[in-house]
């Protein structure tokens, strides 16, 4: 009987004294941020930010709640600030809640291509090229350096969904449009659809759209100490050579 009292007291200790999982909300842009954010019917989780932050988080004493959200509905919560300790990708270059607190180091520099039919082969040395042309755009997402000239009428604008439907337009509009986007989503879309690169041809964008820097997003009440901890140890995947390993995967 003494020992059962003993035996009761050391399982009331351990539950009193064990601390909770702290909880983070991983926000997962659905079906438009491939190779940064990949799944299948919201689950099986990948990608270079995925894999990142469930590497920063993979210690028990965090628990990883994944939320996949169309990009319009994700970005809505996130404004209402209903969720708390919520993280993403963004970037300084965006507007809006995805830039109002960013990781200190970048994790991905990006560059922007546009992807034509092989019929149309020109220099873009600036969105004055593209005047009275279309591009397609994936739906909900900014485009610095094109939205004006798309406002004014100057340039004509195609909104589609996803990955798939994009390529679609370029074979059938042929030499009339072009899909502008993010070079690596491009080339890890072309390969994910099974189209060979060398039926298109991929022009640098970057004259129009400057190369800038990704970095994780979080929400501008995140915890303190979380942050602290994120911040120390995306700095050791960066010193270890990790997060280009990490990259390189995908």
């Amino acid at each position: 009987m003494h020992i059962l009292k003993i035996a009761s007291l050391i399982l009331l200790f351990i539950a009193t004294s064990s601390k909770a999982a702290t909880e983070i909300n991983y926000m997962v842009i659905q079906d438009q941020a491939q190779p940064f954010q990949n799944h299948q019917n919201k689950k099986h989780h990948t990608g270079i930010i995925t894999d990142i932050v469930k590497e920063i988080f993979s210690s028990p004493e965090y628990e990883l709640k994944i939320h996949t959200l169309p990009f319009n509905r994700m970005i809505s919560m996130l404004e209402k600030g209903d969720i708390e300790n919520w993280i993403t990708f963004g970037s300084p270059n965006w507007p809006g809640v995805q830039s109002a607190n960013l990781s200190k180091l970048p994790v991905f520099n990006v560059q922007h291509s546009l992807l034509t039919s092989t019929q149309q082969d020109f220099d873009i040395n600036s969105a004055e090229d593209l005047f009275g042309k279309t591009v397609i755009l994936l739906h909900g997402f900014n485009y610095p350096g094109l939205e004006e000239h798309i406002a004014e009428k100057r340039i004509k604008a195609i909104s589609v969904k996803n990955y798939k439907s994009a390529f679609k337009v370029v074979n059938r509009l042929k030499d009339k449009a072009g899909f502008v986007e993010m070079d690596v989503r491009i080339k890890y879309n072309l390969k994910k659809e099974e189209l060979a690169t060398k039926d298109y041809n991929l022009h640098n964008f970057s004259k129009v759209i400057e190369n800038y820097d990704l970095h994780l997003a979080m929400s501008p009440k995140f915890d303190k100490e979380l942050q602290r901890h994120l911040e120390e140890s995306l700095d050791k995947l960066y010193q270890t050579g990790n997060l280009e390993k990490i990259i390189e995967a995908y």
